[in-house]
């Protein structure tokens, strides 16, 4: 039996890969797939977001996905908690959860995996991430089109392509990343995890320090390097420099092999006799040249590279070559699309609860709307008969008034009903408003955010919400109280305070604010010059009424 097609995007720090799997006789089948590299400097994360939305667009894929997300975005950890009973299970990594991230845990998006229980302790996969960072990466992937319905760890879905391919037990998965390695000791009891802070990008940092480059020219030299060294000739420039290739990329193996060793000790300390056996390579940074080879020497160990689509169908109209040149890629994309063929598949979803809630309740909508409809429609009938009863047919008056409690009842029941349908109603029209609502608040603070970023040196120490009702108009005012840096200002000679600059970079600052499409006008404007170089204000931003909060 086949199912339909799941749809998996793999959001990485370097590059997107899109793939759309279907499953027939209990077995992957690989029906189209797409890669495109990100376009910013890797060295600048904060970039990552808009090249991200840029990137996706050039791709041309929308509709409902399970996003993977890098590692640069989660902090995960490894616990150990008493086992307990299912039923408390949730409670207790809630309680040890709070003590383990280092945010408040209203903050966060976070969720858990439990990877091994032995019955006396059990171990867990702890994930989290910013909620702030969950609400961005979700508004850029849905102003492209995408409908995530689920947000999953990168780290630990390389077990599931494991276990799918049916590997031998007691072995280490190593991806090598942009930004980060992720690590797992996959056993046949549960798993190990690790996250690894080098990557591609170490080597590409270690290139530009050692031939005084930028980080952007360091990076286009790396590829074109250990792309073409053995096929094509370097030209003198590059030809020249070949030693600091070599000697970074010699450098970032030792990191990353010093790295494993500790990971392996830790690993051995848990308890576990038995060193892992062999190392399976995954990931577009295990493709450099010798790495293989080095790890195999100085770990003491077989290393392969991990086949991911060894136990997977590819449709006869997929683009080889593409397959081909992504093969090192494809290890959590078949990770993920394995959880829906093996048992025991190991995941965790941080997608916001609030997105989670509002899809929940978007699928329950036409349902309550069509009951509405259907309850007030039953309404009509029996009004219909009543009224030409009594204008068709005088004769009937006598009969009608030894009727007439009977039918009263029924039409007091009738319109309690009415009642509830208008109930009913007026919640649903205020959910879609408080839908609307906090959609405008998300949009109103990514758009402050942005008019301080581009004002800079711009603090807000203060932020209130005001509401009043002006008859039957709601009015609502932001108060914002904060600070501006003055570089200029020397702040030993209190005479070179230029009050012309102070007003001209309020002044600024006002109607930048006054741009937004949420905001109408500002009033209340009080600056505090008293330092020189800090000027203090404060300010009301009357909010535009046709984008309430």
């Amino acid at each position: 039996m086949t199912q339909k097609n799941k749809l998996i995007i793999n959001c990485q720090a370097t590059h997107v890969t899109a793939a759309k799997f279907s499953t027939q006789g209990g077995k992957l089948v690989l029906e189209d797939l797409k890669m495109q590299e990100l376009s910013y400097d890797y060295s600048v994360q904060e970039d990552w977001l808009d090249a991200l939305r840029s990137t996706l667009k050039i791709m041309n894929v929308s509709g409902k996905a399970t996003v993977i997300a890098p590692s640069m975005l989660l902090l995960t950890k490894t616990i150990k908690i008493p086992h307990v009973e299912p039923a408390r299970q949730k409670e207790v990594i809630s309680f040890e959860a709070e003590k383990n991230i280092p945010y408040p845990i209203s903050e966060v998006s976070w969720d858990y995996q439990i990877i091994s229980d032995d019955g006396v302790e059990s171990e867990i996969f702890l994930t989290s991430m910013k909620s702030s960072a969950a609400d961005e990466f979700c508004e850029a992937l849905s102003s492209v089109g995408i409908v995530p319905e689920s947000i999953e760890a990168s780290s630990i879905l390389d077990y599931n392509t494991w276990k799918y391919c049916g590997l031998e037990s007691d072995v280490v998965i190593l991806n090598i990343g942009a930004r980060f390695s992720n690590m797992l000791v996959v056993r046949d009891d549960g798993l190990f995890a690790r996250s690894i802070p080098v990557g591609g990008n170490a080597l590409t940092q270690a290139i530009g320090d050692s031939m005084g480059q930028n980080f952007e020219v360091a990076e286009d030299l790396k590829r074109r390097y250990f792309k073409n060294h053995e096929e094509i000739e370097m030209s003198a420039t590059a030809s020249n420099a070949t030693e600091h290739f070599t000697a970074s990329a010699k450098s970032v193996m030792q990191r990353i092999s010093l790295e494993l060793k500790r990971s392996i000790l830790n690993y051995r300390r848990t308890g576990r006799v038995a060193a892992p056996k062999k190392i399976y390579l995954t990931g577009r940074g295990a493709l450099l040249p010798g790495f293989a080879e080095y790890l195999a020497e100085d770990q003491k160990m077989d290393v392969e590279f991990l086949d991911s689509l060894s136990n997977v169908s590819v449709t006869s109209g997929l683009n080889q070559a593409l397959l081909s040149a992504c093969s090192a890629q494809m290890s959590e994309l078949v990770g993920e699309a394995a959880r829906s063929v093996i048992q025991s598949g190991m995941g965790v979803n941080l997608l916001p609860k609030h997105i989670i809630d509002e899809a929940a309740f978007a699928a329950k909508r036409p349902l309550m709307v069509l009951g509405a409809a259907l309850l007030a429609v039953a309404t009509v009938p029996p009004f219909l008969f009543i009224s030409k009863a009594i204008s068709t047919d005088a004769s009937f008056i006598s009969d009608f008034s030894e009727k007439t409690p009977a039918i009263q009842s029924r039409i007091d029941k009738l319109q309690e009903n009415e009642q509830k349908v208008k109930a009913v109603s007026a919640k649903i029209a205020g959910l879609e408003g408080l839908a609307k609502s906090k959609s405008n608040w998300i949009n109103l603070f990514i758009d402050i955010e942005q008019k301080l970023m581009e004002q800079k040196d711009v603090w807000l120490d203060n932020l209130r919400v005001v509401r009043s009702t002006d008859g039957k108009n709601q009015k609502y005012n932001l108060e914002l109280t904060g600070r501006l840096l003055l570089r200029d200002v020397n702040p030993d000679d209190p005479t070179a305070y230029d009050t012309n600059k102070a007003i001209d970079r309020i002044n600024k600052l006002l109607d930048s604010f006054k741009s937004s499409e949420f905001i109408k006008d500002y009033a209340n404007v009080r600056t505090d010059p008293s330092n020189p170089r800090i000027l203090k204000f404060d300010f009301t931003l009357v909010v535009n009424p046709d984008k309430p909060i």
